[in-house]
């Protein structure tokens, strides 16, 4: 049999082609104020350096685009930098082959900015109000942001001293957003510790009073959130509202949604008070309003048979029937999750937050824009 003398060539043709074909394009996009720096890319592996900036592949205007060749199987850690030696906040990025990653980089702020107090002369109450920016907020001047309004607003911040505890929201935020696994947005925290009961009960209960919550939802949507939209780079689309609170605040927070679905497209109600009034939120939860607010339910529940360690775990079960006959789907439009051993705290509030947080606002991807589509 005649040697075939091209075999080793054809071998070293065959394994190339193999290699190129296991290497897929991976893109990073980079949505950056081109008057305020240009954008580079540092990495741990070549054609990247850590000490050396390499320039995009291709810009537009404020976008900037990186197009990588990295092999199946391995990956590459990445970090963005301004000019020549500024890093953008947050971790490395690890890619893997064919993944296309979308920023809005931050430099000059690695935390959010939480604002002053706010008081407004509101009837029947006062409104005092303080708001929470993102970092990127002062550097991204043409980005608007969702919108979280969150009750009992004297509790929230790493600097509240409320004595029934603290949230320290505005901390963890801050981490979420330093590991990249959630969308930045702006928080308004709304202080509920005057006539509560009232704020924040949908209607009178029989023990405990109060009931005047739609008063307190009317100036929310016809005072506070037209201000926060005019004063602020806000989204102002339901889907990009949402409300928050625990306790009476997260009882409160399912009534905003459910009786404006239209402003409110989103709630977080954390170790909510649905016992209040006979199950009356529950009650009423038969008929699904138009357009359906996505809805976020949890509580804590004692390992044993206390009930005063259940943290409302039943009414919050009840709740999750409720909604499911009115045509809600768990893990789509409707999550609920009970966390044995958690008591009705602001510790235990603080500990899970992040979840729904998560769940509801995940980091925001940006339309992509092939790299040949962009001029150098």
């Amino acid at each position: 049999m005649k040697k075939d003398d091209g075999a080793p060539e054809l071998l070293e043709k065959t394994s190339l082609g193999l290699i190129e074909r296991f290497k897929r394009a991976t893109i990073i996009e980079v949505v950056y104020p081109k008057e305020r720096g240009a954008i580079g890319l540092r990495g741990s592996t070549l054609p990247l350096s850590w000490t050396r900036t390499t320039p995009p592949t291709a810009t537009l205007g404020d976008r900037s685009v990186f197009e990588l060749a990295i092999a199946d199987g391995e990956t590459l850690d990445v970090k963005l930098v301004r000019g020549n030696d500024e890093w953008a906040h947050g971790r490395n990025y690890t890619l893997h082959a064919g993944d296309h990653l979308h920023l809005r980089p931050a430099f000059e702020r690695t935390t959010c900015k939480l604002l002053p107090s706010v008081t407004l002369d509101t009837k029947p109450w006062p409104l005092r109000y303080r708001v929470l920016l993102p970092p990127t907020y002062d550097e991204q001047r043409s980005r608007h942001y969702p919108v979280i309004y969150a009750q009992d607003g004297q509790a929230l911040w790493s600097t509240s001293t409320d004595p029934f505890g603290v949230w320290t929201l505005d901390t963890v935020i801050d981490q979420l957003l330093e590991i990249g696994v959630m969308s930045e947005l702006i928080v308004v925290g709304i202080e509920t510790s005057e006539a509560r009961k009232d704020r924040l009960g949908p209607v009178p209960d029989p023990t405990h009073g109060g009931g005047r919550a739609a008063e307190h939802l009317l100036t929310m949507t016809s005072v506070l959130k037209p201000r926060i939209d005019k004063e602020f780079r806000t989204r102002v689309g339901r889907d990009d509202t949402a409300v928050i609170g625990s306790s009476l605040g997260g009882l409160f927070s399912f009534f905003a949604a459910w009786t404006a679905p239209e402003v409110f497209g989103k709630a977080i109600c954390i170790s909510s008070s649905f016992w209040w009034a006979n199950r009356y939120m529950v009650r009423a939860a038969g008929l699904a309003p138009s357009p359906r607010p996505t809805i976020y339910l949890d509580s804590g529940v004692g390992i044993h048979a206390d009930a005063a360690a259940q943290d409302g775990f039943q009414h919050t079960h009840a709740m999750q029937r409720a909604l499911t006959r009115a045509g809600y789907t768990n893990g789509d439009d409707l999550h609920r999750l009970a966390f044995p051993g958690q008591h009705h705290s602001t510790a235990a509030w603080s500990a899970r937050v992040a979840i729904p947080l998560q769940l509801l606002f995940p980091p925001a991807a940006l339309t992509q824009v092939p790299a040949k589509s962009i001029t150098q």
